[in-house]
């Protein structure tokens, strides 16, 4: 009885921490850069205010040394809360090598830009993606 008691403490010890950094948040504030890796959130929490980057629908940008017709563009979906209640939101980035954009949710500024750029010949996996935002 003794023995299995130990190896259940064990077992508790060594999930505990994978199951904390599974859920674990982006602590961050106003005005400072952060990254933001797809299905992580973050929060201003003195402002009440999450943001989780919940997936890229579209990534049409022409690939670093590509000729294209249109640069194209790339669209995230993001749901924000604010004050206990939640709105999605597609934030949309045009595509070229020096692109950022900004998208503006009440009186918030999400200045980001989408990680890794497009290269020829190379995929590009969900999990690879990152957005380097900052909030204003």
């Amino acid at each position: 009885m003794k023995r299995i008691l130990i190896i259940i403490g064990l077992i508790i010890v060594l999930l505990t921490p994978v199951s904390i950094s599974c859920s674990h948040n982006i602590q961050t504030s106003l005005g400072h850069e952060f990254v933001l890796e797809l299905g992580k959130t973050a929060e201003v929490s003195s402002e009440s205010l999450t943001i989780k980057f919940v997936e890229v629908t579209a990534d049409s940008r022409c690939p670093n040394y590509a000729q294209c017709i249109w640069a194209g563009e790339a669209n995230c979906q993001m749901e924000i809360t604010l004050n206990g209640v939640t709105s999605e939101r597609v934030f949309t980035i045009s595509g070229g090598i020096s692109s950022a954009a900004e998208e503006v949710f009440d009186k918030y500024r999400f200045d980001f830009t989408l990680e890794p750029y497009p290269e020829v010949g190379e995929d590009i996996t969900p999990s690879d993606y990152r957005l380097i935002m900052t909030i204003f």
